[in-house]
């Protein structure tokens, strides 16, 4: 079986999708044992997401210029992307989970180790003002976690990537229902989700 490798070059994917792409590699690497000095830095690859979507914002209904700007910080996003990926592959030991930790994908071709089990143990609890704090029985060959949440009636989930089977929620609005559920992150595609669970915000 040949070496997993992870995926270079972020060409393929449209505006909205490197956003969200590089966002989930930053979540992926924070507190990552595997990668602890990434290079360049995370807060580097954060300040260059944040001006990249100031400039998308910008450039909707913009001119040439707000277009040129918006095509300049994407550039400079996949350029830090890309040499992250050098960094992450010198660091992954060819190990398929080490790689899939970092957020990045794996190449086609390499064969993954299978769908991950429903999670269980899946606990949410109101600890403080404003705080949930997420928890589930950790599953074997799993490399993180994506938690979600929405406030009760909303239609969007907000995805949080922890490489800890426990997660922190703060700064939650007081008195609002919330639901949240989470799913295993290993090397296949699928994910199998928890059941819904509902909570008051303290």
């Amino acid at each position: 079986m040949s070496k997993p490798k992870i995926i270079t070059g972020f060409k393929r994917y449209n505006h909205t999708e490197l956003d969200v792409k590089a966002k989930f590699i930053v979540d992926s690497m924070t507190d990552n044992a595997n990668f602890v000095t990434p290079i360049p830095s995370l807060a580097d690859v954060t300040a260059a997401t944040t001006n990249y979507i100031e400039a998308l914002s910008n450039a909707e209904g913009g001119g040439k210029s707000q277009m040129a700007i918006r095509n300049q910080t994407r550039k400079i996003l996949e350029g830090l992307l890309d040499k992250l990926a050098l960094y992450v592959e010198a660091y992954g030991k060819d190990d398929e989970v080490i790689l899939l930790s970092s957020g990045f994908s794996l190449a086609k071709g390499y064969s993954p180790i299978g769908i991950l089990p429903k999670p269980e143990g899946f606990t949410v609890q109101s600890i403080d003002k404003g705080t949930i704090s997420l928890r589930l029985a950790a599953i074997r060959g799993a490399n993180s976690y994506q938690f979600e949440y929405r406030l009760l009636g909303d239609e969007t989930w907000i995805i949080r990537v922890q490489s800890k089977s426990s997660l922190s929620l703060t700064n939650l609005p007081s008195g609002s229902q919330f639901e949240f559920r989470v799913a295993a992150i290993g090397s296949a595609v699928e994910r199998i989700y928890s059941d819904e669970l509902k909570s008051f915000v303290l």
